[in-house]
């Protein structure tokens, strides 16, 4: 038992601290981004991918209960139907091997709509690219102290929790791109013949959770050929590029449907990535966009170890050498899993659909080796000492201590606090009528779907004179009425306020309005006699 406790006691802290702080910041989590709400809809709606599909084709003119809202992002008494998740990704834009098993989760709890759902998941996924991690540094380095250190600087960094925080394929991903990584290091290190289809199966893994972890595989997967080719292992070099190939060509054979995702002309495909990549122009603006939050906000705790342990390092050159000459230090294996992620992260900010960092949150965790190395080096410089261990302990400490700082002063994104105004601002009207203005499209209804399940039914419209809304206002007779205006004129109908609300109030007996609160796809008025 004091051997065990030895052996992993430093890396059970840190996970029970990045456990307690994942459930403190769920906790927090009031609201939900666009794309979160799309992961319930397209896991667990019934052959019908988006609210339009849902509602018979289109929302105009159309009357939405509280329960059509929950069919579209809960599960039914009838239990997992994983063809109905594939059909639903068939018609979005990403493979479905993440919606699959938020299916799954969601069975456990039919009729239930709740964060929870996703936050569990997402949470297990998190601990198990921490755990991945964990391995990736031990087998690198053959320290847990530097291990334990790098799972805390990215456990509780800004990034890794956001990865977490956001219901989406995105943590698994970054689980599979950690584990991609530990076993091209599980190859080159001790090689043996289960990790070459254990590989392939990782590639295809990958690959049907988001499109985007191609780049990091590609990149690593032409590193170990060029490895294998300079070490002329030609045996190790077929087996390798089979087993990475078959991983392509299950996808291929899984989910065919994702060549014509791929090479469609829409905003999240394979058409518009070519075309970000042909507009040189734009790249400036696209690296300030997606890099700066990165520089000024993310990974603080990571940047002052690496500036602090850089110096120490070199202090220690002398060790250093003495180390490299007599073949100790490992460097060549973790450059193997390095240098992929520094060329795949330019390429993933340019490509990327929008300038959103979450693209490349998989890499993170890879990019954190730049931390590893220079504690590898003084960890190395310093050989074995009297009271090593307690130096080592006393180290991890002081690093888990600023990364829980940073976790304090930096939270992470996706909490959406401001939705509990939003919540608040329509519970006083929720028994009475609520009115959606849009001109057909289910962006904007999905966004608000949070605040609209507080209403008993609304009415979706793009004609403020419509007699069938005429006809629902009759129905629901009372002193107010919530509206709201579909106002993005890049994703949705771009109806201006100012305009739709005086022909609303024009044809009813409503007086006047007043703001309730607004968002990037809509705002939300309150309509009065």
């Amino acid at each position: 038992m004091r051997n065990v406790l030895r052996r992993y006691g430093a890396l059970a802290l840190v996970m029970a601290v990045i456990l307690g702080v994942c459930l403190l910041f769920s906790h927090r989590k009031a609201g939900m981004f666009i794309d979160e709400i799309y992961t319930y809809g397209l896991s667990n709606s019934h052959y019908a991918p988006y609210l339009t599909d849902a509602a018979g084709g289109s929302l105009k003119d159309q009357r939405l209960t509280r329960q059509d809202l929950l069919d579209y992002v809960t599960v039914g008494e009838d239990g997992p139907d994983l063809g109905s998740v594939t059909y639903n990704q068939e018609r979005d834009v990403h493979p479905p091997l993440y919606y699959w098993l938020f299916h799954l989760a969601s069975c456990l709890t039919p009729h239930c709509f709740t964060k929870w759902t996703g936050l569990v998941l997402d949470g297990v996924l998190y601990l198990w690219a921490c755990w991945l991690l964990y391995r990736l540094v031990t087998t690198l380095f053959g320290s847990r102290w530097n291990a334990a250190a790098t799972v805390a600087l990215y456990g509780l960094s800004t990034i890794g929790l956001s990865t977490m925080l956001m219901i989406r394929m995105y943590v698994l991903m970054t689980a599979l791109t950690v584990l991609l990584a530990l076993q091209v290091t599980q190859l080159v290190k001790a090689p043996r013949p289960a990790l070459y289809p254990l590989i392939g199966l990782t590639v295809f893994l990958g690959l049907m959770t988001q499109y985007y972890f191609v780049f990091y595989a590609f990149f690593l997967c032409a590193g170990y050929v060029l490895y294998a080719l300079c070490r002329r292992d030609f045996k190790s070099l077929g087996l390798f590029c089979l087993c990475a190939f078959a991983g392509v060509g299950l996808l291929l054979l899984c989910f065919p449907a994702c060549l014509d995702q791929l090479f469609a002309e829409k905003l999240v495909s394979g058409g518009n990535a070519l075309d970000n990549l042909k507009n040189t122009a734009g790249y400036g603006l696209r690296f300030e966009l997606m890099i700066r939050p990165l520089r000024l906000k993310y990974l603080k705790a990571a940047r002052t170890v690496f500036f602090a342990a850089l110096p120490a390092a070199l202090l220690c050159c002398r060790g250093v050498l003495r180390a490299a000459r007599e073949k100790r230090l490992v460097l060549a294996p973790a450059l193997l899993v390095l240098l992929p992620a520094l060329i795949a992260l330019p390429l993933v900010t340019v490509i990327s659909p929008v300038a959103e960092n979450r693209y490349f949150y998989n890499l993170i965790p890879i990019l954190l080796l730049l931390v590893s190395l220079p504690l590898h080096l003084i960890e190395t410089a310093l050989g074995e000492f009297r009271g090593a261990e307690l130096v080592k302990n006393a180290a991890v400490l002081a690093i888990l201590a600023l990364a829980l700082w940073e976790a304090r002063t930096i939270p992470p994104d996706y909490l959406y606090p401001e939705y509990r105004d939003y919540d608040a601002a329509v519970a006083p009207y929720a028994s009475g009528p609520c009115v959606y203005l849009t001109d057909g499209y289910f962006a904007p209804v999905t966004q608000d779907l949070l605040q609209l399940l507080s209403f008993d039914d609304l009415f979706v419209t793009g004609d403020p004179a419509s007699p069938a809304l005429d006809d629902y206002l009759g129905e629901r007779e009372s002193e107010s009425c919530v509206v709201y205006v579909d106002r993005s004129e890049f994703w949705s109908s771009g109806f201006k306020p100012e305009e739709i609300l005086p022909r609303l109030v024009e044809s009813t007996d409503y007086t006047g309005w007043e703001p309730l609160y607004e968002n990037a796809l809509s705002a939300a008025y309150l309509l009065q006699r």
